[in-house]
């Protein structure tokens, strides 16, 4: 009975600790344009051929690099991107990914991350030139744990076209639905009528096809269609489907897209979608 007991009382402490550390504040980084992760490492812009090809990915605290590295190189669909969206990244893992794919990238944190103690954030990537980087702090703090979310924003010029790009995390809901819309909200007043072609892509968190529906309205506002309609699911979880992960775009036509649902990297499967400019 007393190793039972022992037993029990030692599953109850390591369930305490793992909630605790879960519920610990995160230190977030509220200032709008810092800190900045950037770095240019592909030699020559490409030819531009006709297609733009856009994958956003969540890969899950940067922990598998090598492997996301490896997919991407050698997964067809995933080969060549012209715009390559990553979320959960750490300033390592997205400079790994560019120098082993010879990309050019800019990298803001919202926050250093409790999970493992390191910057947590959203990349942009291309082969093509990257400029005015910002990042845009969503409002709202998870009530748990403090931590804040944001957009990492960039203008990459594609052949002459200049694209204005997003990559996106939105919280979970953990926060309630009326303040995760005015996150998105907040994202879609920001895009400039400036830009004709602009491309938003990431990890909404959309957990049910009403809130999927409610997010394709909120950018039709401003001129936006999903253009990755059909790439599901992106999440799975004890045997439940989720599409948390969405591309959307302005005066672009889709020619394709899809996931890649075997990927070793992580638990959101990238999500690609092959354009034309309009």
């Amino acid at each position: 009975m007393i190793g039972k007991n022992y037993t029990l009382m030692t599953i109850c402490i390591t369930f305490y600790l793992v909630f605790v550390a879960a519920c610990r504040s995160i230190e977030n980084y509220p200032n709008q344009d810092e800190p900045l992760f950037a770095g240019n490492y592909a030699e020559n812009s490409p030819v531009f051929e006709g297609k733009v090809k856009v994958i956003t990915w969540n890969i899950r605290f940067s922990e598998k690099i090598d492997q996301a590295i490896a997919e991407l190189r050698s997964v067809q669909d995933l080969q060549n991107a012209d715009i390559l969206l990553l979320q959960e990244m750490d300033e390592q893992g997205v400079e790994a990914i560019a120098k082993g794919l010879a990309y050019n990238y800019i990298f803001f944190p919202a926050s250093i991350h409790t999970h493992h103690d390191k910057n947590f954030g959203n990349a942009v990537l291309s082969p093509w030139p990257i400029f005015d980087p910002t990042k845009l702090i969503l409002p709202h703090q998870n009530p748990k744990n403090n931590q804040i979310r944001i957009a990492a924003r960039g203008s990459v010029t594609i052949g002459e076209a200049a694209v204005l790009v997003y990559s996106v995390h939105t919280e979970t809901v953990w926060l309630g639905p009326q303040k995760r819309q005015e996150q998105i909200e907040t994202l879609f007043n920001d895009i400039s009528a400036n830009y004709d072609y602009v491309i938003v892509g990431g990890d909404f968190n959309t957990f049910t096809g009403a809130s999927i529906v409610e997010l394709e309205n909120k950018f039709e506002l401003v001129g936006l269609e999903r253009v990755s309609v059909g790439a599901s699911p992106t999440f799975e979880r004890s045997n439940f489907s989720f599409t948390l992960d969405h591309i959307f775009a302005k005066k672009f036509s889709v020619t394709d897209t899809g996931v890649w649902p075997t990927t070793e990297a992580s638990d959101h499967y990238p999500v690609w979608v092959n354009l034309s400019f309009d």
